[in-house]
């Protein structure tokens, strides 16, 4: 099956439920509320260079950070510590800690560096304007389950809901096995604990 865009997983609901009184833009928001921000894949994997001030100890993630592969300050990773342990004097740094959507480092820079964050970012969101994204393109069951689980909320109807909720494990299992492939195969796996 392969579902292109929003107006094409549109139509593939309507096939399902049979149905043309759907309320289908509440109930895709609904699907993407509930597995946007637990999927990791390596297509979702962002980097960025993030430019940060002598003068600052912190900085915000971007908006569609989801979790954290890799912190680095000079190609130099960063190190997680507690809040507590960090002190924000003046200095090189080699740990940072999370405080909501902001980075602490444990020390203000000695002078103005970049650092480089690779990340998982959130799923982002279908809209008319942005049609498509790397998960309908990839694996459109994910999407096509998870919005008829919500149709089958909407229309009451437990029987469906517990065979989407089937169809749709065996779907996002799918996007787990494809992400261990894609991201480890034909080398070693050396990791270094992020958050």
């Amino acid at each position: 099956m392969a579902l292109a865009n929003i107006n094409e997983l549109r139509s593939a609901i309507a096939d399902y439920t049979t149905r043309s009184d759907l309320p289908l833009a509440t109930l895709i928001a609904m699907a993407e509320s509930k597995f946007a921000s637990t999927i990791k894949h390596r297509l979702a994997e962002k980097f960025t260079d993030i430019a940060v001030a002598a003068t600052s100890a912190s900085f915000p993630l971007p908006a569609d950070f989801q979790e954290g592969r890799s912190l680095k300050i000079n190609h130099q990773p960063l190190t997680l510590a507690s809040i507590d342990a960090l002190n924000a004097d003046p200095g090189d740094t080699d740990r940072y800690a999370i405080v909501g959507n902001t980075v602490r480092l444990q020390s203000r820079p000695a002078k103005d560096v970049v650092v480089s964050l690779t990340y998982y970012a959130r799923v982002p969101g279908l809209t008319d304007a942005a049609p498509t994204n790397w998960l309908l393109s990839t694996f459109p069951d994910v999407y096509l389950y998870g919005v008829l689980i919500e149709y089958a909320i909407w229309a009451q109807d437990n029987d469906k809901q517990t065979l989407y909720a089937s169809l749709l494990g065996v779907a996002l299992g799918n996007v787990a096995s494809d992400h261990a492939r894609g991201s480890f195969s034909g080398s070693t796996l050396q990791s270094r604990r992020f958050a």
